[in-house]
């Protein structure tokens, strides 16, 4: 094989981030990536229905493309796009063992951008206040990522603080419940606001035009989307692949070593356990942060050397309504952003997402009620919300390297307890109590906080401007003792705000790759 010129690992945001940049300032590139994808039968399957409009689907056709969920009290155990794990599997060559956390790696076509929520808010200037870049350095590369990704949004207070960053936008349609809530938040913004709280539409990766990949409000957001309207790097790389983006598939990145020939990177075939080398000019690890971490680890040879990894804490309460609302389930996503910047709470920010009816939600509720309270008399009145805190609120992980040989590698991802966490939680749902319950809102005190990982906000091993020896990467997110291998996921941020979390990997992913300045 000839050598590449610039070869991305990983197939997830990160990675359609970079090769979108590389590709629009005229630089060649390939993709490395496992790539498990979703089985034939459910891809014919998934075609069909798309073929369809909403009402013309059978029960048939639902059952087989939409289970029930698996979630319980403890929150959503998995989700999966149209019943099937790919997202999830991992290839025998990686050996994973968890104490004290609830996380996955992803080696699926589109990685996590396959199962994730779609909410999208860029990073306030203060939240990244430790970054070795600002909000004006990023902000070009937020417009650029939504050439590509579509945006649901509204014009609101949030505007103040997050920029709407395209000229025009739609929005998801509002449901009842979501139309009485916002008015009713408005009728005590100026109080939300003296208590540090801003609210507005969520913003979301999904096309709410009426055009050809336009939202069909179908109700099975969380399962799959037959019509493409939620954004998934995986469509975007298979339109990629059909204008001759070559992608290495079934390949497991084990480690890269730079030469005066450019940089090997070694892999195994999943297929036949076969040790494959690609030489690139230069190397963009976009593999997510667990795999970017282990590859890293393998390739510096970290064994059994702790990685602290940050994380974003998610937690999450329901929220009553004394009306109730009988309708149909359209839109799973979420509906509301509430951002809480009060010092009294913490003296970082949090993130909380409002979600209506859903299977998923239907099945939670269903758990936490008595026997015999009447189950649609809660459905009716019933929200969710799920909040994110910062990583310095937040407990934490570790990734350790314990094992490697040349054709596979063993590590362990412990979780480390903030004991602040909880308590900031609590202090966060007491808040949304006091200021919401007489307009009509009862947030009960059930609240569970999940185990560390579970949100999926994962950051932090490597991260820019850091000051240790190996734990670092500059700017252009190249780790310490490498010169054309650059980190273009989390594992390059200096921290993680409670906010989402997508949005920013891309923008700072494309920020990198324009800013290195290219010879040839």
């Amino acid at each position: 094989m000839d050598r590449i010129k610039n070869l991305v690992i990983g197939s997830g945001p990160a990675s359609i981030a970079t090769v979108k940049a590389l590709q629009d300032i005229g630089q060649e590139v390939e993709v490395v990536d496992v790539s498990y994808d979703l089985e034939d039968d459910i891809k014919y399957q998934v075609n069909i229905l798309s073929k369809k409009n909403v009402d013309a689907w059978t029960q048939e056709d639902k059952d087989k493309l939409f289970p029930p969920p698996a979630a319980s009290r403890k929150g959503l155990e998995r989700r999966y796009l149209f019943g099937s794990d790919f997202p999830y599997r991992v290839p025998k060559p990686l050996s994973i063992t968890t104490k004290n956390c609830n996380t996955e790696f992803s080696h699926g076509f589109g990685g996590l951008g396959n199962v994730w929520g779609a909410a999208i808010m860029p990073y306030s200037e203060s939240q990244l206040a430790n970054w070795p870049i600002s909000l004006n350095e990023l902000t070009p590369s937020y417009k650029n990522v939504l050439r590509y990704m579509p945006i649901s949004a509204e014009i609101d207070n949030l505007n103040n603080k997050y920029p709407l960053f395209p000229n025009n936008f739609t929005a998801i349609k509002r449901n009842a419940p979501t139309d009485f809530l916002l008015k009713k938040l408005k009728a005590i913004e100026s109080n939300l606001q003296r208590n540090g709280i801003e609210f507005g539409r969520a913003r979301l990766a999904v096309d709410a035009s009426k055009g050809e990949y336009g939202c069909r409000y179908c109700g099975h957001c969380f399962d799959g989307c037959p019509y493409q309207s939620i954004f998934n790097p995986k469509y975007l790389f298979e339109k990629l692949q059909k204008d001759k983006l070559t992608i290495h598939k079934g390949l497991l990145v084990l480690e890269i070593h730079e030469t005066s020939q450019g940089v090997d990177v070694i892999a195994v075939d999943i297929t036949n356990s076969k040790i494959k080398k690609i030489t690139a000019q230069k190397v963009f690890l976009a593999t997510g942060q667990f795999a970017t971490t282990t590859i890293l680890a393998r390739s510096l040879n970290l064994l059994n050397t702790p990685i602290k990894i940050k994380n974003s804490q998610y937690f999450f309460f329901p929220l009553f309504l004394y009306k109730g609302y009988r309708y149909e389930i359209e839109f799973t996503l979420a509906e509301i952003f509430l951002e809480v910047d009060n010092p009294n709470i913490s003296p970082e920010q949090i993130h909380l997402q409002l979600y209506g009816r859903s299977q998923i939600i239907e099945e939670q509720l269903t758990s936490l009620l008595p026997t015999l309270f009447p189950k649609q008399v809660a459905l009716d009145r019933l929200y969710v919300i799920q909040g994110f805190m910062s990583s310095e609120d937040s407990d934490s992980l570790e990734l350790t390297l314990t094992d490697k040989h040349s054709d596979s590698s063993s590590i362990e991802i412990r979780g480390i307890e903030n004991t602040r966490a909880r308590e900031i939680a609590q202090r966060t749902q007491s808040l949304i109590r006091r200021s919401l319950i007489r307009l009509g809102m009862v947030p009960p005190f059930f609240l569970t906080v999940l185990p560390p990982g579970k949100s999926f906000h994962l950051g932090g091993s490597f991260p820019m401007g850091g000051k240790h020896e190996i734990f670092r990467s500059d700017f252009l997110g190249r780790p310490a003792h490498f010169k054309n291998v650059h980190i273009t996921d989390s594992a390059n941020f200096p921290d993680i705000a409670g906010s989402t979390i997508a949005y920013t990997i891309m923008a700072n992913a494309d920020r990198i790759v324009r800013s290195i300045g290219f010879n040839g």
